[in-house]
Parts: C-alpha cells; structure tokens; sequence
C-alpha cells in the first residue's frame, strides 16, 4: 500500500493532532490510531465526517478524505438513542440515492442534475429489492468520480475549481454534526437553516447544519472557504455548448426555461464581449449581471461570483456600476488601456483630458466622440469601431438553442424510466433490475410491479419478473 499522507484528526472538539494512515485503511484502523493514541477502546470511537457518522468497513479514499482533511472523532455518546447504544450508529443517517446506493460522501452528491422536476417532491430512485446493495470492493475502490460542484478559489488557485462540500454546526461552528437527511437540491445547501442534524461535541445541543464549499485541487483550513457555482456542473448529459456546439467536460447552466448550457470557454468569451459593450443588466436586487445567451426572460445569473470566469477582467466588473453612473450623469471613461477613469467634463467640449489629480487619472487627452487621442475635424473611425462590436455579438441559430438544453434528457429520461408510486404517487426511477419495485417513502414502502402497476404478487413474479 502506498502511504496515503495525513488527516488532521480533532479529538472531542477540543484538540487535534495529525495522523499518517493509508488512503485504503479502513475507518476502524483509523480509529484504532486514534485510540492507540488516546488510550481509549476503539469500539468506543465514532468518526465523524462531512455530516456523516463514518462506517467501520469503508475507507477513507471511500469518503473523499484527501489529505489533510479535518475528522472529527468522539470518544462517548452524547444522546441516548437505543440504536447508538447498540452499536447500530454507523448507518443512522444513510439513505438510498437514486441510483439505489448508498450515499457516503457529500461530495459525490449531485444537486444540480436530479431527475425529478422541481415541483415534485421526494427524490426518484431505482429500488429493488431483491438486489444486495451492499457496496462492492469495485465501488469502493471508484475514486474517479466527476466533480459535482465547482467554486472559485480566491485564496491559491484564484481561478474556477472542483469544489468539496462541506457542513458544521451552526451554535458551536465544529464539523462534528450528523445531519438527519441528505441535501436533496441547492436550495438545501444555499439557503441558511434548512436542513437539521445533531451536533456530537459534548456540550453543544445544536441542530442547524450549516453548509460551506472547500477548493478541491489542494489542502485547505477551516477558514479557507470558496464561494459556490451553482450554474456550474459536470456535463453527465454530454450536451452540446449553445455557441461553439462542442461537449465539454464541465458547462454552465442557465437559469432559463430550457436550461441552455454553455462551456466556460464560451461563457468567458461571453462575459467579456458583453463587459467591452457595456452590455450587462442592472437588476436592483442581483446587481449587474447577464442573461441566458440565447436571451432568454427570466435567465439573470443570480450568483455573480460566477463573472469570477472574467479573470484579469473581473476589476472592471467590480467597477462597472460606478462607471455606468458617470454616464448617465453624462460623464465619459477614459478610453486609455489600464485607465477607465470616470470624467465629468463639458458636454459641448470634444477635447477630453484625463486630469491627473490625487494619483488618479494618466493624463492622456482624447475625443468624446471617437475615443481616440484628440484630432481637430471629422472622426473617421466610429463607423469602423461600431462595425466591429457588431461582429463581437453572439448569434445563435434555433437549431443551437433546441440541442443545447440540459433538461431535454432530464425530461426524456423521466418518461423513459420513471413512474408514479400507485400508492402515493412519488416518482420511482428504474434503471434496469426486475420488475419488483418498492416506494422509497418511509411512509410507503408499497411493493408494486412495474409492468401491471398493481400491488406485487405471485403472478406478476411468473410472468414477467425479469422481463
């Protein structure tokens, strides 16, 4: 085995230390480390982890631990659950996903692509119950996973990066929280005290989560968080960019009716075509910000961190509000490379100068008009300069637009292999397996058959169980 490295573990919250284990080492050899090193039986221990009480038998390459990432392990029960009491505290917070697995690990969840509309509510899953849905080695040893969340790395990398979720309890702000569900949607993630869990510090009763997002492409603190891109996905669907008509590995979403995506390449292109024209939108509640390409209603970027993608450019974005009030006071920018300062100066005046006052300013002279450096007589150059904005625009053929849209295959997959529970109604994804399906509501459970639709029985299991 090849050494893994070190995870920095917090002992009762109230300490932490490093420890050397291998990235195949299961959970009870970590907490055997820990014990060792506590003088503490490690039957007593229980691991805690990006909002999940850690089973004995996976790994740590199983749960995303890269290094240097914080555990947190306590050593006493801090609730009388009878479950906990019995040692059945591994699995209290598991659920199924809708691929009818397990979910170990924040961060190969998927809010962004699940198949079910958002007006529906539940989650679609493939359930059945004849299957073992133990995870094999073959799955534990599956590292290769695509990202499922991207940020922008301020501190190190400061470009758009696979991002890592994470959550802590909001009271005492320690990761040693079990959270009573999964995040099913962003909404889950992004809005403040929506979902619940149970802090396992002793001491603290606190049960809001509180979720935040970790640079993936390299070791982070506790205080070195990233802002989330939620319009930012893995392209699971291969679908094509909008504008250049290519599959990408990673694509940005847009927010309109159709769900149109586009590769960051193209969104870059985008974004600063739309900054050079002055072409971004005010809305008094997100901001200065841009629509769906294809100009869609309703499609403004809420998150603008995403404009983080102008890189070198995104200074002039910060400053795009201040420069669009000088002129609509009827003030001009100065038009120098490195400048853009704000003038007010006489409108009936084409002589411009770029005053140096108070270190600001570069001095260059130029004309209203034209934005070139001052000249007497006509401007020769504002047809040409227009004529060239006008072959910067973006133009996108309907046919782009119908082959660009990221919920056509969410829409075509759920009349494919989705079907109500005829019980209660949730949506149940089948992806292969028989025909024996089982309602994923706890409050349901009803076995029913996928082909008749009815409640399972002996003839549905004769005729047409693995059809």
């Amino acid at each position: 085995m090849s050494c893994y490295g070190s995870v920095f573990v917090r002992f009762n919250s109230s300490h932490g230390f490093p420890v050397e284990i291998d990235a195949d080492a299961s959970i009870f050899q970590l907490k055997e480390v820990v014990a060792k090193r506590q003088g503490v039986p490690a039957d007593q221990l229980r691991v805690i982890f990006a909002g999940k009480e850690l089973r004995n038998d996976l790994t740590l390459q199983n749960y995303d631990m890269v290094q240097q990432s914080t555990v947190y392990v306590v050593h006493r029960l801090q609730r009388c659950d009878p479950k906990l009491a019995t040692g059945d505290a591994t699995l209290n917070n598991t659920e199924p996903n809708r691929m009818g697995e397990e979910t170990i690990s924040l961060t190969k969840l998927n809010l962004s692509s699940t198949l079910l509309p958002t007006t529906t509510t539940g989650l679609a899953a493939v359930l059945d119950p004849e299957e073992d849905r133990t995870l094999t080695s073959s799955a534990k040893s599956d590292s290769g996973h695509q990202s499922s969340f991207y940020v922008f790395c301020k501190s190190t990398c400061k470009s758009i990066q696979p991002g890592k979720l994470r959550v802590r309890c909001k009271k005492c702000r320690q990761g040693a929280l079990t959270l009573t569900r999964d995040p099913a949607c962003w909404e889950d993630v992004l809005i403040p005290d929506k979902m619940s869990g149970l802090c396992q510090t002793p001491e603290c009763d606190g049960t809001v989560a509180e979720f935040f997002f970790k640079c993936a492409s390299h070791p982070t603190t506790n205080s070195d968080t990233s802002v989330a891109l939620n319009l930012i996905t893995s392209n699971s669907r291969n679908i094509l960019c909008i504008t250049c008509m290519s599959i990408s590995a990673a694509v940005l979403v847009f927010l309109c009716a159709d769900r149109h995506v586009i590769c960051l390449e193209c969104f870059h292109s985008y974004c600063a075509m739309r900054l050079n024209e002055r072409q971004f939108v005010y809305d008094p509640e997100i901001g200065y910000s841009l629509p769906c390409v294809a100009g869609c209603p309703d499609s403004l970027i809420k998150e603008l961190h995403h404009f983080r993608i102008l890189g070198e450019q995104y200074n002039r974005y910060q400053h795009y509000g201040a420069e669009e009030y000088v002129l609509q006071m009827g003030g001009v920018l100065c038009p120098k490379p490195g400048c853009g300062a704000g003038l007010l100066s006489e409108s009936h005046s084409r002589r411009v100068e770029c005053e140096r006052i108070n270190g600001l300013g570069c001095g260059f002279v130029f004309c209203r008009e034209c934005k070139e450096e001052y000249h007497e007589g006509q401007c020769s150059s504002i047809q040409g300069t227009e004529g060239a904005k006008a072959l910067q625009r973006f133009v996108i053929d309907d046919h782009a637009a119908q082959l660009a849209r990221w919920e056509e295959a969410s829409r075509k997959t759920i009349n494919d292999t989705t079907k109500p529970c005829p019980k209660c109604n949730v949506p149940v994804e089948k992806n292969g397996g028989c025909m024996h399906m089982k309602c994923p509501l706890v409050q349901c459970r009803f076995e029913w058959c996928w082909i008749c639709g009815t409640e399972w029985n002996r003839t549905c299991m004769a005729d047409h169980w693995f059809d």
